[in-house]
């Protein structure tokens, strides 16, 4: 079976503060960088060795026409990346404050990745078998919530492996109640699960993770669950089973799609191993170290460079890094 990999969601321009440190309002100038985490990932897919394809929407701009041609560089299929009249490239401001964390601003009122409409979404888009990858980005609002579940109902009807990251931005949403109902619609269909701590508390709806994590495995039939921790790496929770993976100790540089550097990593890793995801059989504890210690890396390699998609590392690459970072 030929290595294939659908992603869909939101692809937008990040304008990236020049330094370092600081919130927006101190921010002296911006860089553009392509963005968007399900492009990120479809890039990050791209670059590990999967056939890779990307369903979203831009304007018919600059911007678009920029991104559709980042992403073919890359090696994605573009065939279903739409493009529009009716709105505009979605934008993001990003700042990395002195804390370590990203200050975001979202011009999208509304972006053209909001207008993808389920009549685009074909059965042609999920020909094959392979992994379909998705965010929640994209459920914010009608059209592309219908459009989002449309591509989900089809992906499972194909047979695909579902891999969901909520990716969580409360600003995106008009209703965080809404937010949490949508996520766990979309999660009732969802192999493959990569959440952050905050995401599994919303998600679950408590301040205590370890009731979260029991909350998520017993109300969803997941194959596999993948929790970040930021720099100290992830936990993965198959079944009764958890396994723990330290990360790897970089210069840091930028953050900005680290966890989406991670999920390629995790999917791709686990490729070989998809029936037996989709039939919630348990896979070997080595192939599942395995596919965590090789997410940390590519996450880690992403974060030593600006920009998320130019950062995101070749298999050739993450090998060396690998080799270099012995357990």
């Amino acid at each position: 079976m030929d290595k294939k990999a659908v992603c869909l969601g939101e692809l937008l321009i990040d304008f990236v503060s020049t330094v370092n440190g600081v919130t927006l309002k101190d921010a002296p100038g911006f860089e553009k960088a392509p963005g968007g985490a399900p492009a990120n990932v479809a890039v990050g897919l791209a670059k590990l060795g999967i056939d890779t394809y990307f369903i979203g929407k831009v304007g018919k701009d600059a911007f678009g026409e920029f991104l559709r041609e980042v992403l073919e560089r890359n090696g994605v299929n573009t065939r279903f990346l739409f493009s529009t009249e009716k709105a505009k490239t979605t934008l993001a401001f990003v700042s990395l404050t002195q804390e370590g964390e990203r200050d975001f601003v979202f011009y999208r009122d509304p972006g053209a990745d909001m207008l993808l409409d389920q009549r685009e979404i074909g059965e042609e888009c999920f020909s094959g078998k392979g992994v379909f990858h998705f965010g929640s980005i994209t459920m914010t609002h009608e059209p592309a919530y219908s459009a989002t579940m449309r591509a989900i109902s089809l992906a499972k009807k194909y047979g695909y492996l579902l891999s969901f990251d909520p990716n969580l931005r409360p600003a995106l949403w008009r209703d965080l109640e809404e937010a949490r109902f949508r996520m766990r619609q979309a999660l009732k269909s969802v192999d493959i699960l990569k959440i952050n701590e905050e995401e599994a508390r919303f998600l679950a709806g408590t301040s205590d993770l370890e009731k979260a994590l029991e909350f998520i495995s017993q109300n969803f039939s997941l194959a596999l669950v993948a929790v970040t921790l930021g720099k100290r790496g992830c936990f993965i929770v198959q079944g009764e089973r958890r396994l723990e993976m330290e990360g790897f100790s970089v210069a840091t540089v930028d953050t900005t799609g680290a966890g989406d550097g991670f999920v390629a990593g995790l999917l791709s890793s686990l490729y070989m191993f998809w029936e037996d995801l989709r039939e919630r059989k348990e896979i070997p504890e080595s192939a599942i170290a395995h596919a965590a210690r090789r997410a940390n890396a590519v996450g880690a390699l992403t974060t030593t460079k600006k920009g998320a998609i130019p950062a995101l590392p070749t298999s050739e690459e993450v090998e060396i890094f690998l080799k270099e970072h012995p357990l």
